[in-house]
């Protein structure tokens, strides 16, 4: 795992990790200073519009140097299935992201966005943090801390806990959310 085409495929790999994560970070921050009402909108719609490019560009540019790299290891250990269901979660989560850039697109400046909208920015916002930040934590400790880590035992039931609870609190949201608006489009 230590030769010049591991280290090669790990520069790149790199290299696309802070062209994806870095266009996360600057789009999320921005997308939490529109949500806490310090920035225009039109701001983040233009910006998000740009940074959406470079995320998608890194995070395949991760996938495809991120597989043979796991072949060179010669094997999945447990934490590393964790790994990839996190990736696989980044990569799930810029569909129904793309989809509200395009929604929230046709909003004018003066317009109130309803606040459905802003509960599901908020829940992908935060599946982007946890899945970005999981996956790198995970990268770390194989790289620095051991190479094959079988822990924790069970990885597919932390994996569906994960999912449960985020597809429960979307599920709530979007019951919660729903009847807000509702009820305030009739107080209108």
């Amino acid at each position: 795992m230590e030769s010049t085409e591991f280290f090669i495929l790990l520069f790149f790999h790199l290299s696309f990790l802070i062209l994806a994560f870095g266009s996360v970070l600057v789009t999320d921050l921005y997308g939490m200073l529109w949500i806490f009402d310090r920035l225009r909108f039109k701001r983040i719609v233009r910006l998000s519009g740009v940074t959406k490019k470079f995320i998608l560009t890194g995070w395949f540019g991760m996938v495809i140097t991120g597989i043979p790299m796991i072949l060179m290891k010669g094997e999945v250990d447990q934490l590393m299935v964790i790994k990839i269901a996190l990736v696989a979660l980044v990569g799930m989560n810029g569909y129904p992201l793309h989809l509200m850039h395009e929604k929230i697109k046709e909003f004018k400046e003066d317009d109130v966005v309803p606040a459905i909208h802003i509960f599901r920015l908020s829940l992908a916002l935060t599946v982007s943090q946890a899945g970005w930040w999981g996956a790198i934590l995970i990268g770390f400790l194989h790289r620095h801390v051991e190479s094959v880590i079988n822990w924790p035992e069970q990885p597919w039931l932390y994996i569906g806990l994960l999912i449960a609870t985020f597809l429960t609190i979307w599920g709530a949201g979007e019951l919660f959310f729903k009847q807000k608006d509702e009820k305030e489009y009739i107080e209108t």
